[in-house]
């Protein structure tokens, strides 16, 4: 494992300072590379993630998802009795870092996948050994629990499987919600003819999050939760409103940004257009 510096930092006594690039054999590459699309055939083909969870899929592309979205709304919108939709978006804090690895091997046996898979998952998160180099210097060899680091393919197919029984926790209530999942991003999407009646089942599949957070040893982040509405005659209803979860007031928010793209009330666009507006003179500033 090689420690890089990044670039234009001040304080590089502070460890986020560094890059860690580990240098992986060829044979492990190759073994990973194997397991990605045989996990991922496995998955798919016997139908073992909710349509609900999105990313690192076959044809589960983001547009497709924004697609999906916006004609859920529509098809709301469009009902003979008028619904109200709101939305609630929730973030897990250092998804990948917080996997709980018993609880990801014990899905993917009960999820009945084949045993020379979990057991080389198992590998994967554990028992695994590096040396450090930096400055010419090379440390001794030591044994490290590996995360679940984001930036492998494999790993945010195994965050998917972890992250399930939350999926299909909240599908389970069997009332007027709509989830959508983007790795560690959960939206929940929740109409009814009455706001008080929204902010209820809203509230109601926070308390089933915070379940499975518990029993998953990991934490959503209160600071980036976002409750948002859709619609398209806002006078037919009150829109100063807020939602209470747990000890947290949610403010309503006109817009909210979802799988990198701003959406508003009435999904027009605008916000997201004044955001690729504002990155395009950031980015012609950079170059000038």
């Amino acid at each position: 494992m090689i420690v890089l510096c990044k670039l234009k930092k001040s304080d590089y006594t502070d460890s986020k300072t560094y890059w860690l690039i580990a240098l992986l054999d060829i044979i492990r590459k190759a073994l990973k590379s194997i397991m990605i699309k045989r996990l991922s055939n496995i998955a798919e083909t016997h139908h073992m993630l909710s349509d609900a969870q999105m990313r690192v899929r076959r044809k589960q592309f983001v547009i497709l998802t924004l697609d999906l979205l916006v004609d859920q709304i529509h098809m709301i919108w469009d009902c003979k009795i008028k619904y109200v939709t709101f939305m609630l978006s929730l973030n897990v804090v250092k998804a990948f870092n917080q996997v709980l690895h018993i609880r990801l091997l014990h899905t993917l046996k009960m999820k009945r996948i084949s045993d020379y898979i979990v057991k080389w998952a198992c590998s994967f998160l554990k028992n695994q050994e590096t040396l450090l180099r930096f400055n010419e210097q090379m440390s001794d060899m030591r044994e490290i629990n590996a995360d679940i680091l984001q930036r492998f393919l494999i790993s945010l197919i195994l965050f998917l499987f972890f992250n399930i029984s939350l999926i299909e926790k909240c599908e389970a209530l069997k009332i007027k919600i709509e989830v959508l999942n983007f790795v560690n991003d959960i939206n929940i999407l929740a109409y009814n003819k009455f706001i008080k009646e929204i902010c209820k089942t809203l509230s109601k599949v926070h308390d089933v999050c915070m379940k499975w957070v518990c029993t998953h040893d990991t934490t959503f982040a209160s600071e980036k939760y976002e409750f948002t509405h859709f619609i398209r005659k806002s006078k037919r209803f009150d829109m100063i409103i807020s939602i209470q979860i747990e000890s947290s007031v949610i403010k309503l928010k006109s817009d909210v940004q979802v799988l990198k793209v701003q959406l508003n009330m009435k999904l027009r666009w605008d916000a997201h257009l004044r955001q690729i507006e504002a990155n395009h003179v950031t980015w012609m500033l950079a170059l000038s």
